[in-house]
């Protein structure tokens, strides 16, 4: 009986390991807990508990170097799997996730990793961007159904046509869209940061994002800015992607973690004020206007820390 105890698990693994249906495992172990995880819940605050709040516009260089891990891949990487052998999915970058997995409910093979033209996940709400009206983000939402959610990373570029018939050549406007997530390499993140007297803490919650960047055409560079997203409608999908640990690849952080744990680099661009929260870019340029937001991130400080007595 003993011997059966000690060496049968061993027959068991080996049989599987030679079996024929036996999957290929990239890696000495299988890698599930990130597929399997759930974004941590935020602590409810309560109006009268909130003795201090500031809206900030920041944006986030995704080419910084801290950032890298919301910018990279480029392209999609895909890990061999099998069904109940290594369920994990490919790793992508912020865009791709939002774009291609949360607006159109692209859906990928978890073996092959080819893109399944006949099967939809779920679709994320989004919002429409007007540049002109960049406060009132959520003011033009997007329906599941509707085929503007194919053209939200489009813009128009300039082409030249050959003209047959009179010879020579003339410009025209034609409907193009990203097919490279490099040019977009910034990201604008409206947060509201909130005292919570409850629990003596300064809290921030990310409210929306939206990405941006310039596309370079024929005629120049086009900028593309294209929606906003509701980011607590995002944290379920965020928290079931991971990013890259530089450090550790045993540790892997989802998404999720890097927001939640501010673990990315920007700078602050506007805060909420009586001039219809216009940009410090406004009123002033250069090396002012990066003072002027360090300035309004160390008021933000200062009032926490005034807080407590020592």
């Amino acid at each position: 009986m003993k011997f059966h105890k000690i060496f049968f698990p061993v027959i068991a693994l080996l049989s599987l390991a030679f079996s024929g249906t036996a999957q290929v495992l990239d890696g000495a172990y299988m890698r599930e807990n990130t597929v399997e995880r759930t974004f941590v819940p935020y602590q409810n605050i309560r109006e009268a508990d909130a003795m201090y709040s500031k809206k900030i516009l920041r944006v986030v260089e995704l080419r910084e170097k801290q950032n890298h891990p919301l910018y990279f891949p480029i392209l999609r990487m895909t890990y061999p799997a099998g069904t109940g052998v290594q369920p994990q999915r490919s790793r992508v970058n912020l865009l791709w996730l939002i774009y291609n997995i949360g607006i159109l409910g692209e859906t990928y093979d978890i073996v092959t990793g080819e893109k399944l033209d006949t099967v939809f996940g779920k679709k994320y709400p989004v919002y429409d961007l007007n540049p002109s009206d960049i406060t009132n983000w959520w003011r033009i939402p997007v329906e599941v159904d509707d085929p503007l959610r194919d053209d939200l990373l489009g813009y128009k570029e300039k082409i030249l046509i050959a003209d047959t018939i009179n010879g020579g050549s003339y410009e025209e406007m034609v409907d193009s869209r990203i097919n490279d997530t490099r040019p977009m390499d910034q990201l604008w993140i409206w947060e509201e940061w909130v005292f919570d007297k409850q629990r003596s803490v300064m809290d921030v919650r990310i409210v929306a994002m939206a990405p941006d960047g310039w596309v370079e055409t024929s005629g120049g560079f086009e900028r593309v800015w294209p929606f906003w997203i509701y980011f607590p409608d995002y944290r379920p999908l965020f928290a079931s992607y991971e990013v890259f640990n530089t450090q550790n690849d045993a540790e892997r952080k989802t998404f999720d973690d890097i927001f939640f744990k501010r673990k990315f680099t920007s700078y602050i661009v506007a805060e909420s004020n009586s001039y219809d929260n216009r940009l410090i870019s406004d009123y002033l340029l250069g090396i002012d206007a990066i003072r002027e937001g360090e300035r309004i991130q160390e008021g933000l400080f200062k009032f926490e820390h005034d807080q407590w007595e020592y």
